[in-house]
C-alpha cells in the first residue's frame, strides 16, 4: 500500500540570523499541515525586534486550527493595532495542506508567490486573490484560494532577500528570475535547490527559503501522516534543513 509523504525543506540566511523572516510550520489533529511565512520590513535586528510577538500569535493561531486567511488577519490586528504606534509592515503568506488529498488552502499578504514546480518540470507563480500587507490597516481580511497538490509537484516560498538579488530593469521584483532557477534546478533535491537560492541572495538582506514537496512513499499499512511529521520553526532552523518528512 502506498502512503503520501510531505517533505519540507528550508534555509535562512542574513547578516543577523533570521533578522525580520520568520516561518512556522505545525500538523494539527487531522494531519493537515500548516506553513506561515512573513517577512518584516527591513533588516537585521530592527526588523528582528517584531518577530517575537508575531511568532507567538502565529503559533496560537496555528495550535487552534485556524485557516489561512484567520492567521494572517491575527497577524495583521497585532501590527496594526493602534497601541503599537509603529510604521512597521510585513507581508506573508499562509498554508494549509492535507498531505493525503494535496489539497492547498493558501492566502496571501502582499507575499510574491507561492511558486509551483510540478512534477513535469514546469513552474509558475500562483495567481492568489491576496490581501494587503500586514500592518497596513487593522481589520483587513484575507481571501483563501484552493489549489491541488499532486504528487511529485512542489511549493517554494521564498522572501524578497532572494528575489531581489535576482531582479533586473525588465524583472522589478525578480519573480521571473526565480522562475528560471526553479526550472534548471534537479528535481527532488531539495536541500540543494535551498543552498542555491541563499547563495543568491544578497549578503546584507535576510532570506528565507521553503520547499514543500509532495510524493509518494511505500509505507505499508500507514494511511496516516501523523507521526511522520514534525513541528517546526524558523527560532531553530539552519541552512538547508529537513523540518517535515
Amino acid at each position: 500500500m502506498l502512503a503520501e509523504k510531505l517533505r519540507i525543506t528550508s534555509g535562512q540566511s542574513g547578516p543577523f540570523g533570521g533578522g525580520g523572516d520568520f516561518y512556522e510550520v505545525a500538523v494539527d489533529a487531522s494531519g493537515c499541515v500548516s506553513i506561515v511565512l512573513a517577512d518584516v520590513c527591513g533588516n537585521g535586528p530592527t526588523a528582528a525586534a517584531f518577530v517575537p510577538e508575531l511568532r507567538d500569535v502565529a503559533r496560537a493561531q496555528l495550535a487552534r486550527g485556524r485557516s489561512p486567511g484567520i492567521v494572517l488577519a491575527a497577524l495583521n490586528q497585532l501590527l496594526a493595532s493602534a497601541e503599537r504606534a509603529t510604521d512597521r509592515f510585513a507581508t506573508g503568506l499562509a498554508l494549509r495542506i492535507d498531505p493525503r488529498s494535496g489539497r492547498v488552502e493558501i492566502a496571501s499578504a502582499g507575499h510574491l508567490g507561492p511558486f509551483v514546480k510540478s512534477a513535469t518540470g514546469a513552474v509558475h507563480a500562483l495567481s492568489l486573490a491576496g490581501g494587503g500587507a500586514l500592518g497596513i490597516w487593522p481589520g483587513q481580511r484575507y481571501a483563501e484560494t484552493t489549489v491541488r497538490l499532486g504528487p511529485g509537484d512542489g511549493f517554494i516560498l521564498a522572501t524578497d532577500g532572494v528575489t531581489d538579488a535576482l531582479a533586473s530593469a525588465d524583472d522589478t521584483l525578480g519573480q521571473l528570475g526565480l522562475v528560471e532557477r526553479l526550472r534548471r534546478a534537479t528535481p527532488g533535491d531539495d536541500k540543494a535547490l535551498c543552498a542555491t537560492l541563499l547563495r543568491h541572495a544578497q549578503a546584507c538582506e535576510d532570506a528565507t527559503v521553503i520547499v514543500v514537496q509532495r510524493g509518494w512513499s511505500p509505507i505499508a499499512g500507514d494511511r496516516s501522516v501523523q507521526g511522520r511529521i514534525a513541528t517546526a520553526s524558523s527560532a531553530d532552523d539552519r541552512r538547508g534543513k529537513v523540518i517535515a518528512n
